[in-house]
Formats: C-alpha cells, structure tokens, sequence
C-alpha cells in the first residue's frame, strides 16, 4: 500500500519527533479522513522540496506528531511545462488539474490572439491564485514530489520570452502536416536532462502568425494526427505524449 504525502507549510526542525506543520485542510484530512494511526508511515515534503518518510508516533490537539524515520531521494522526471493558451470556464481549471495529473513540471497560462477571456490585472492574479490552489490539490492528489507551480496569465509576447529559457520548445498545431508531436518529443529528450515547453493554443488554436513567431525562435512546430481535439483534450495528451517520450527514451539509453 503506497504511503500517503503531505506538504508541510515549514520545514522540519532539528528537534524529533514533533508536530508535523501542515495546513488546517491536511491535518484534518490526516486525522478525520485517513485516521493515521501511531506505527504508521508517511511522505512529506518540505516548502524546500526536500522529502522524507515520517512514522506517527501520537496524536494530539495539537495535530499530528511524527519523528523522521529517512530521508527521501527525488526520482528522475522529465521537465515539461505546458504554455497553454488561456480557456473559458471551467476548461482552465479542469487543464490545470489534469496536467499536473499527468506530469508537468509547471503551468503557464498565455493570453492568445484568440482567447476569449480577457482579465485586467487584478482578475488575472485572482485566476492565477485560482488555479494555483487546484494544482496544489491535483499534486497532493497525484502524490507529485513537489507541488507544481502555475504562474499568473501572461500575454503572448512575454510568454515567448519565457520560452527562450527552456532547452527546446514544441508547439501544439492542428494545421501542421509534418511531424508528429510523438517523435518531435523522442528527438528533444536526446538529452535527458532538457527543459522542454509545450505551447498548447486556446479554443480555435494559435493563429498562423503566432505559430510563425514562434517557429522563427527555434521552435518545433508538431501535431497530435489527423483529429481536431478541443484544447482541454489536446493539452493534455500532448502532455502525457511528451513525457512518456521522455520516459521511453530514458529507459532505452539506460539498457
């Protein structure tokens, strides 16, 4: 049975067993809902990253104590960050969610010449801390190693200056006819160790222009096949496509 995991609001002190310093949300969820019991194990992770496998040792009013029974090595992972063209509704929230599900290492929203919601500035920090609290939830969820960060809304042309950052760049077209985002992903991940982003457009996709800039960069430009998906779909798998590339060409140079 796999073991639970929390992320703690500070880093453990030098002094245990202690209390373990979890929001109100987890320690009610470890107590009233798992009913952790003394003897048993759990994972927890620190605002530092680091991780380690804690035992209960009781429970208090105070919440739970737990003394660090090992420290906790962090697995390889693939580094892909979706850049997704903003969605209405209740679509961002579910893309969020199911990205960080399926793996991305981050998640940056971009407003797109053809993305229907347009937020001034407060709206835009206010949907940011939105979807930050989902993707909070989907990697305690999805017991990720550290919880994935989303950024605040972002325009198009400070979006493709964050992409220059990243090792290779593969965007998401529905109207390309070469390659496929499948092997456009073997072919980043020569080197395991790259940061790769995936630029997924909004409803109705990046424009011919936008796809153009960013192909001028250095950009792959790839598609998911034949099918048009909506772009909650298309984010998503090109998200699972990318990583488990990432993950087959990883294993084959380790044979």
């Amino acid at each position: 049975m796999s073991r639970a995991r929390f992320f703690l609001t500070q880093e453990l002190g030098a002094i245990s067993p202690a209390r373990l310093p979890l929001c109100a949300e987890d320690e009610h969820h470890a107590t009233r809902v798992l009913r952790v019991e003394p003897g048993e194990e759990l994972d927890v992770v620190a605002p530092s990253g680091e991780a380690f496998r804690v035992e209960v040792v009781g429970l208090s009013e105070a919440g739970v104590v737990a003394r660090v029974v090992a420290s906790l090595e962090p697995s390889w992972y693939p580094r892909v960050t979706l850049f997704q063209g903003v969605a209405k509704g209740e679509k961002m929230d579910s893309i969020v969610r199911q990205a960080v599900e399926v793996g991305a290492a981050g998640i940056v929203p971009v407003f797109t010449s053809r993305s229907i919601v347009r937020l001034d500035e407060r709206k835009r920090a206010e949907r940011g801390s939105r979807w930050r609290r989902i993707a909070e939830s989907a990697s305690k969820q999805s017991r990720r190693e550290c919880v994935v960060g989303v950024a605040d809304p972002v325009g198009f042309s400070a979006a493709v200056e964050l992409l220059g950052t990243y090792d290779r760049v593969l965007v998401l077209w529905e109207d390309h006819m070469g390659d496929l985002l499948s092997d456009a992903a073997r072919s980043a991940f020569a080197d395991s160790e790259a940061s790769v982003a995936v630029v997924v457009g909004p409803e109705g996709g990046l424009s011919a222009e936008e796809v153009s800039a960013l192909s001028a960069t250095g950009a792959v430009v790839a598609s998911l096949g034949p099918s048009i998906m909506r772009t909650e779909t298309a984010a998503v798998v090109s998200i699972a496509l990318v990583i488990a590339a990432a993950l087959g060409v990883k294993a084959a140079c380790e044979r």
